[in-house]
């Protein structure tokens, strides 16, 4: 029997040059690979310290300090979101600056309220930001703090008030003068009401007359409160008040200059009640009209020299003042024009006592004295805490960007 032969494969033989093709070929795939490799990680680092720099690294950027807590630029942009819920993101920017002030106060108060007795716990801050429904983060908890400290110190002054004190029902008007102050009080002298008067004279109509039973401590005017405790039963007192704005007062023009288009060139002044009109008008007999308004007027700082620019009659400054400036004559000074679309400052207040007893407050009177106490008591701790604001215009914008 014939043995079977083995035949060897054959082997492929590459020459040298082929050899060292391929093997620079291996070699600039792996380079490829590898600086690819390379070059995705750098691509990721540049990108994740971007993303770092752009939006992680500012959130912990103190932007506030109250006393020993610092706020980072990332509660800022928490609280910012909080308070402009529900806002036209145009108008963001507008309570920027209340939010700091918000968050000030905040604090101010969580931090003073357990010396006053009050503590709130973890646990109740928790279930009011769920009652809220707003999501939970540290500017959120803490607002929900601050409302449960509030309250609990507005109920703790409440509980503290007497059970009685004695309070005032009076009836008050605001007039616009000193003249017709006296008007009322001879109208009063003859058995007439505030109420029956407040429809002729009254420069506050939105103001109620008749106040009911309410401590002197509540009074917005301290001269009234003052008067009042000191008039008897069916007596009045008048009061001036300088800062009182009313929807009332009296131009003067006169029409200077007119061209051939129909329009006017004026100088007015705006008085703040009939009696500075009418001196001023007597004063314009022998004084320069812009020596005369520059004491009188309320609108004199925004004119110069009581001189307006030329209008036409489509140029409305208001219908009352149209309407008497363009049927005015040439360089004829017009009588006083009673005006009531432009508030002026200054007014008296008419008061008659009606009745003084100590009696139990109303329940929203209590309510009103708690608030009162409370604000006394916010305004103490407020004065010994120290505030340093450091937001920047920088980081202000950038929490407005994230927020708008």
């Amino acid at each position: 029997m014939t043995k079977k032969q083995h035949h060897e494969q054959p082997h492929l033989k590459l020459s040298k040059h082929a050899e060292s093709k391929i093997a620079r070929h291996a070699r600039i795939q792996r380079f490829i690979v590898i600086a690819s490799a390379v070059f995705i990680g750098v691509v990721a680092l540049v990108v994740g310290v971007g993303l770092y720099i752009d939006r992680v690294a500012p959130l912990n950027e103190p932007v506030l300090r109250v006393n020993n807590r610092t706020f980072t630029l990332g509660y800022y942009t928490d609280a910012l979101r909080l308070y402009s819920q529900g806002t036209d993101p145009a108008q963001i920017a507008s309570i920027a600056g209340a939010t700091l002030t918000q968050i000030v106060r905040g604090e101010t108060i969580r931090q003073a309220a357990p010396s006053a007795g009050v503590v709130i716990t973890q646990a109740e801050v928790k279930a009011e930001v769920e009652r809220a429904g707003i999501a939970s983060n540290r500017a959120t908890e803490d607002l929900a703090e601050t409302a449960l400290a509030t309250r609990a110190l507005t109920e703790k002054f409440k509980a503290a008030l007497p059970a009685e004190v004695e309070q005032i029902r009076f009836e008050i008007m605001m007039v616009e003068s000193r003249t017709v102050a006296t008007e009322v009080e001879n109208a009063i002298a003859t058995g007439a009401s505030l109420v029956d008067l407040s429809e002729q004279y009254s420069a506050g109509p939105e103001i109620p007359v008749l106040q009911d039973w309410v401590p002197y401590s509540l009074l917005a005017n301290k001269d009234v409160a003052t008067a009042c405790q000191t008039l008897e039963p069916g007596k009045s007192a008048v009061i001036p008040d300088p800062t009182a704005v009313k929807n009332i007062g009296y131009w003067i023009i006169e029409v200077i200059d007119r061209d051939d288009a129909g329009a006017i060139k004026t100088r007015a002044m705006l008085t703040a009640s009939l009696e500075d009109a009418l001196r001023a008008e007597e004063r314009l007999q022998t004084e320069d009209f812009a020596t005369v308004a520059e004491q009188y007027s309320q609108i004199f700082s925004s004119t110069e020299n009581a001189e307006f620019d030329w209008i036409t009659p489509e140029d409305v400054i208001t219908e009352t003042f149209n309407a008497a400036a363009f049927a005015l004559e040439l360089n004829v000074v017009s009588e006083p024009i009673r005006e009531t679309a432009i508030q002026t400052s200054g007014a008296h207040w008419v008061v008659r006592l009606l009745e003084r007893d100590t009696r139990p407050l109303y329940d929203n009177i209590a309510e009103a004295e708690a608030s009162s106490a409370f604000d006394a008591w916010y305004a103490e701790v407020s004065q010994a805490a120290v505030v340093e604001q450091l937001l920047t215009d920088e980081q202000r914008t950038w929490a407005l960007e994230r927020v708008a």
